[in-house]
This record gives structure tokens, C-alpha cells and sequence, in this order.
């Protein structure tokens, strides 16, 4: 029995001890919760952070400026304050409007603050100047501007005075100009003096583009604005032919070869005896021009036609020649003319080595003064045309009474 009871005190005493070891436990876990919940931080105080994080990124991108600044401005200004708010809103105090109402503010500040010191001082960039060039087809000047900047103001001006400006902004880190030379042109670059065709522009066009407070120049290539043909140049030499009777071998005139020049040419070049002219060191022009050639004795032409009566035969005259940019091309549909420097005008005659020549029969009718007028027409970028008609080559030719020579041809 003392052994029943012995059980029965112990499971009494076991029954009353657990409650005593569950409060501890109970307890630790109370506080372990407690810290857990020290360790997080509040939600509030998230909100907060993520809404000065987003101001302050966005008034760091908004110093890009431009409408992407502007954008950046809106959405800072409706996340960043509206995390500020949501975060004031979810701490105990509440909404404080003095707080709130200085973030805002200074939210606003960093913010808008870089977009507006980009938008007044704007950052100029790097840039420069790339691929000049003319376009013959359109008659344009065209040039491109690359780099960094946002926009970019372009002007050319003549001898400093300005002509062309225009406002672009960069694509890709590139803008495109196009400039019609009608625009800008105020006459030919380069020109000759009396003695010689210095290379050095006697008008000076020249780009400039700017951005902020940086500038970039560039000349324009003389040649590009060397547009008109203003002077022209004549030469002959008598063409013999050899024939043998018996043996009596004769030697005669039979025609002359004529040469033509056509550009800028020192003011001072002229014709001389002989059938020759001074060295002519000139410039030659690319450009939209026509060129013909009639010879005449007094008022009558002896041989050619105006190109308003269409392409001569070679019997009638001289075909007359067009010149597109760098491309010359005969009326008769030579396109391997070259006007650069002296070029034969081909007559209907032929001689040993294939060359043409224009033959006494053709023109020739009795000893005189024949004069050998040349008539430019310049086509202008403005659409408009400038003719210039030069007579004043002439030489004495007394084929019908020295049929043997030599030849004087003095001029006259």
C-alpha cells in the first residue's frame, strides 16, 4: 500500500511541475517575437526611403535637360511625394502638413532644380563638322554635324556676312544640313588678277555651328563656290597638206585647227600674233554652262550656228558643248569632251593621224579679218542665266594669196 501511495505522490508531484516549465517557454517566445519584430523595419519608414531614393536619382537624370527632363520632373514629382505621403500616412504620428509640405518642396528642388539649370545653361557637347560636300544635281551645299550636343545652330556667311542659318537638333548624335547655293552665293571664290588666278579665295564662304558656348568653323571648298565661267580663250594653227606631182612635191594651207579655253582666266590674257595666245594658267569651273563658237568675217558668220537653232552639222559649225558639274558633253553626243585646260573644236576635215580640223572650204572665203566669237551662257542656281558673248579674237587670214606661208595671222 505504501508502495501505491509512494506511485500515486509521485505522478501527483510530475502533474504539478509541467505548468511551471511552459511559462518559461511561453516567455521566450514572446520576446523572440518582440525582436523579430524590433528587427524589420517599419513600412512607413520604407516608403520613405524609396520616395527620397527615386527625388534624388530624378534630379540626377533630369540634368539631361530636353523633354526627357521634363519627364523625369513629372514622375519624381508624383512616385517620389507620393512614397513620402503613403509613408507619413502609415507612421503613428500621421501626416504632419508642415513636413510634408517641406519635402515636398524640397523634393521639388532636387527635382526640378538640375532640369531648370540644364534648360538655362545648357550643356553645349562636343560636336564637329563631317562630310562637305556639292551636289551638282540639286546645286546644294551639304553638310553633317556630329557628337554630343542636344541642338545646334548652323550659319554660313560670305566674306563675314551672313547668308544662311538654320536650328537643328541631333538624331543619333547627328544632324544633316542641305543648302541651296542660290542662297549663299555672291560670287565666284577664287579670281584672277591681272598676271595670274591666285588659289587663295578672294570671297570667303565659311560654316559655323554652335552650341552653347562652343563654336566650330570650317571653309568651304573655293572650288564648290566657283560657279561662273566669266572668261574664254582662242587659238589656231594652220593645217597643211603635202602633195606630189611628178616630181614637183607642194606643201599648202588646208584648214586650221581651233582650240578653245573656257573658265577664269588673268584679266590681262589676250591674243597674239600668229594665231597663239599668252600663257593662260586659269581656273577651270564646275559648274552649269553651255559653250558655242561661230566664226565671222565683219557682221556675217561664215561658219556656225546659235544653239537656239539646234546642233550644228559638221559642214554648218561647231557643235556646242554642256558642261554639267565636272561632265562636258557635245551637242552631237560626244561625252568624252574635256574642258579642263585647251580643247579642240572638231571641224567636218580629218587629217593623217585621225584628228579633226576645220578645212579652208568651210569657212574660207577671201583674205580678211575673221573673228572667232565665243558665247557662254551660265545657268545660275537661282534658275536665272548669265550670257557673255566675246568677239574680240581676230586675225588677219590671207590663205588665198600665201597659199604656202608662212602665215603671219596677225591679229586685227
Amino acid at each position: 500500500m505504501s508502495g501505491l501511495l509512494s506511485k500515486a505522490t509521485a505522478a501527483e508531484d510530475t502533474t504539478e511541475t509541467n505548468p511551471v516549465e511552459e511559462e518559461p517557454k511561453e516567455a521566450a517566445g514572446l520576446l523572440a517575437a518582440i525582436e523579430e519584430s524590433n528587427d524589420k523595419p517599419e513600412m512607413s519608414t520604407i516608403l520613405t526611403s524609396v520616395g527620397w531614393a527615386v527625388i534624388i536619382v530624378g534630379g540626377l537624370l533630369s540634368l539631361q535637360g530636353g523633354s526627357w527632363g521634363l519627364i523625369v520632373v513629372l514622375c519624381v514629382l508624383v512616385i517620389g511625394i507620393g512614397a513620402l505621403y503613403a509613408g507619413q500616412n502609415m507612421s503613428e504620428d500621421g501626416i504632419d502638413p508642415v513636413r510634408m509640405g517641406g519635402a515636398a518642396v524640397l523634393a521639388v528642388l532636387l527635382a526640378a532644380g538640375p532640369y531648370g539649370v540644364s534648360m538655362f545653361m545648357p550643356d553645349s557637347g562636343s560636336f564637329g563638322i563631317s562630310d562637305l560636300e556639292l551636289k551638282e544635281d540639286s546645286d546644294e551645299i551639304s553638310f553633317r554635324v556630329i557628337g554630343s550636343a542636344n541642338s545646334v545652330d548652323a550659319v554660313i556667311t560670305a566674306d563675314g556676312v551672313e547668308k544662311w542659318s538654320q536650328t537643328k537638333e541631333l538624331s543619333s548624335e547627328s544632324a544633316r544640313f542641305t543648302v541651296p547655293i542660290s542662297e549663299i552665293f555672291v560670287g565666284n571664290a577664287w579670281q584672277c588678277t591681272a598676271s595670274s588666278c591666285p588659289t587663295i579665295p578672294a570671297i570667303e564662304y565659311l560654316i559655323s555651328v554652335s552650341s552653347g558656348d562652343t563654336t566650330q568653323t570650317i571653309d568651304i571648298n573655293p572650288e564648290f563656290m566657283t560657279r561662273e565661267v566669266l572668261d574664254s580663250g582662242v587659238k589656231i594653227t594652220p593645217v597643211t597638206k603635202t602633195e606630189t606631182t611628178g616630181q614637183d612635191t607642194t606643201t599648202e594651207i588646208d584648214g586650221i585647227r581651233v582650240e578653245m579655253m573656257a573658265g577664269l582666266l588673268p584679266t590681262s590674257h589676250t591674243h597674239q600674233d600668229g594665231g597663239g595666245h599668252t600663257d593662260a594658267n586659269g581656273i577651270w569651273i564646275e559648274g552649269d554652262y553651255t559653250l558655242e563658237m561661230v566664226i565671222k568675217r565683219g557682221n556675217t558668220v561664215v561658219y556656225g550656228e546659235s544653239s537656239s537653232q539646234g546642233c550644228a552639222s559638221e559642214s554648218s559649225g561647231f557643235p556646242y558643248i554642256e558642261v554639267s558639274g565636272t561632265v562636258a558633253t557635245s551637242c552631237r553626243g560626244d561625252s568624252t569632251v574635256s574642258v579642263n585646260g585647251w580643247f579642240a573644236m572638231p571641224g567636218p576635215a580629218t587629217d593623217d593621224v585621225g584628228s579633226k580640223y576645220l578645212n579652208l572650204d568651210s569657212f574660207f572665203d577671201e583674205d580678211d579679218c575673221y573673228a572667232f566669237q565665243v558665247t557662254i551662257t551660265n545657268t545660275l542656281s537661282s534658275g536665272d542665266e548669265l550670257v557673255l558673248v566675246q568677239d574680240d579674237v581676230a586675225w588677219d587670214l590671207d590663205f588665198e594669196s600665201n597659199k604656202e606661208g608662212p602665215w603671219a595671222m596677225n591679229t586685227c
